[in-house]
């Protein structure tokens, strides 16, 4: 069951800063990281797609944290009130580090943007539990994307914290045609579109007119990874003709060359 586009969630409190919180870490608290696994084919496409492009569109801003599956912890002293978004956007905390869980108090304030991708065994728990505790949270804006496509009343439905309260994103008219939203936080319009199936995300610059889903910034990923793995085998493969050289030239008997 989807949130209807027309019910505003309370925002009931923004997270304390870390001014506010307590002092001293309670020592039996360790806030463990955890693990994701993708619902189905497209849910994972679609999640997968959306980090990406959101990782490329950023990637010159170094106080700019996007994460893909980074559990959200953001009340302190309890190990037990996490989120797990599946694409998050935290401006002004930086991305240098090798984050496990992101700690609401540690940064200092919680996501700005969150991406839930629906699944038939969490489209109800991401309507109702995660946007109450989003809001509660203080993220400026929420956004859900049906990769079935028959999941949610429409495929794509962004809710933005407005006046202390979550208020439903307005479609508007596509140069062209068909519909988008604007995402306030993120500087960009959004829209689903279909993609060999799933349903993905779509982003547009509203300046520049362009648009990207992802899909250049996966192929390139993966593209870099095969290539560093050739190249550490290659190295590999040099290392071990060149042990090989070292032995049979220790094994060669003295004076064979005179």
């Amino acid at each position: 069951m989807s949130l209807k586009a027309n019910t505003p969630t309370a925002l009931a409190t923004v997270a304390p800063s870390a001014d506010e919180a307590p002092t001293r870490e309670p020592n039996a608290v360790e806030y463990p990281e955890r693990h994701w696994v993708a619902q189905s084919v497209w849910h994972g496409e679609a999640v997968l797609l959306a980090a990406a492009a959101l990782r490329n569109r950023f990637r010159d801003r170094q106080d700019v944290l996007v994460a893909m599956e980074l559990a959200v912890y953001y009340d302190r002293g309890d190990d037990t009130t996490w989120l797990q978004p599946d694409v998050q956007v935290v401006f002004g905390v930086g991305r240098e580090g090798n984050r496990s869980t992101y700690k609401v108090w540690e940064e200092g304030k919680p996501p700005d943007f969150v991406l839930e991708v629906a699944s038939p065994s969490t489209e109800e728990h991401d309507a109702r539990y995660k946007a109450r505790e989003y809001a509660r949270m203080g993220v400026r804006e929420y956004w859900r994307l049906d990769p079935e496509g028959a999941l949610m009343e429409t495929a794509l439905e962004g809710s933005a914290a407005t006046g202390g309260r979550y208020e439903p994103v307005e479609a508007m008219e596509r140069p062209g045609g068909g519909r988008q939203l604007r995402s306030r936080v993120l500087g960009l319009d959004l829209r689903s579109r279909k993609r060999d199936g799933a349903t993905v995300l779509v982003f547009t610059d509203p300046v520049t007119g362009e648009e990207f889903d992802g899909e250049l910034e996966e192929a390139e990923r993966r593209r870099r990874i095969a290539e560093d793995r050739a190249l550490a085998a290659q190295d590999r493969v040099r290392a071990l003709e060149e042990r090989l050289r070292n032995l049979a030239s220790r094994a060669r008997p003295s004076g064979l060359d005179s």
